[in-house]
């Protein structure tokens, strides 16, 4: 998106002050300098906020290693995808498909 150069800001004036009339351009340019002055404020409310909370995050930490529990771990998975110690489920069977008992040959 181009940039206003001083010709298009003239333009722009010239068409406001043909719109609202000499007599409310101070009202609207005061409206317009305040709204400026709050949005600057706004954003270097928030800017330094963001600087805060990333000093935060980048100051090292005063807690060790050693005092936090590390969290438990899982043994591995072994080769037929179930964790060592436990057998595999049978697939939950839905209603109506049930084999029922099997007979004997």
């Amino acid at each position: 998106m181009p940039s206003l150069g001083p010709a298009e800001i003239l333009v722009i004036l010239v068409v406001a002050l043909l719109v609202f009339g000499p007599d409310k351009m101070p009202d609207i340019a005061r409206q317009v300098g305040r709204g400026m002055r709050e949005f600057r404020k706004v954003q270097q409310h928030l800017r330094s906020e963001l600087r805060d909370v990333v000093a935060e995050f980048d100051a090292p930490s005063s807690a060790t290693t050693a005092d936090v529990d590390p969290l438990p771990m899982l043994p591995p998975p072994d080769a037929s995808g179930s964790l060592p110690g436990t057998t595999p489920e049978a697939p939950p069977t839905l209603p109506g498909n049930d084999p029922g008992p099997s007979e004997p040959a």
